[in-house]
């Protein structure tokens, strides 16, 4: 498993996220906000924020992040079917479903956002406007389940890892019902 470090909002620690990978990450995206926040006052554009040069590219990179995540926890919920599942094996993939939920609604600048093309085609991305409206619900959301997944990782019996499972599924489709544009399957 992983180093745990603490992250702060607000100035109180609010969570536990893994590694120095992702606390590099985090100064990477509080770095990125910082020279945000400087383009927006001082009109100038400053290179390398993805979310301003290649918002098409952060859609996709968040599209593939939680495509690691549904592999990860497909993974687990299949492997819990078995007479003897592998609990330490499934315990490092919950561990890393946390760590990608953490990064993950880090992915969601506001040049993200849906909207139709020019030519009228639909938005590349699946995420509904509502992130966007409340972005702190959003955050709590995936944090929570990060959570719950990291406890997950962290179960001491086969029956609590169970439970905490149940509860990281509830959470995963209670965020897409909300937060996912699903289209419907074209007929035939």
């Amino acid at each position: 498993m992983s180093r745990m470090v603490p992250t702060m909002r607000r100035g109180k620690a609010v969570a536990w996220i893994a590694g120095p990978a992702i606390a590099i990450a985090a100064s990477a995206v509080l770095a990125g906000t910082m020279a945000g926040s400087l383009t927006a006052r001082g009109e100038e554009r400053v290179p390398g924020l993805t979310g301003i040069d290649r918002p098409d590219e952060v859609v996709q990179a968040r599209q593939l992040l939680m495509d690691g995540v549904e592999a990860e926890m497909m993974e687990i919920e299949l492997g819990l079917e078995g007479k003897e599942p592998r609990i330490g094996d499934l315990k490092a993939r919950a561990d890393r479903i946390s760590t990608l939920l953490t990064a993950f609604p880090h992915l969601f600048p506001p040049q993200t956002k849906p909207v139709a093309a020019a030519d009228g085609s639909p938005s590349i991305t699946t995420a509904t406007p509502a992130i966007w409206q409340d972005f702190d619900a959003f955050y709590g959301k995936t944090q929570a389940a990060a959570m719950t997944a990291y406890d997950a990782s962290q179960a001491g019996t086969a029956d609590q890892f169970r439970e905490q499972v149940k509860k990281l599924r509830a959470a995963c489709d209670g965020c897409h019902a909300q937060y996912m544009r699903v289209e419907p399957p074209s007929p035939p």
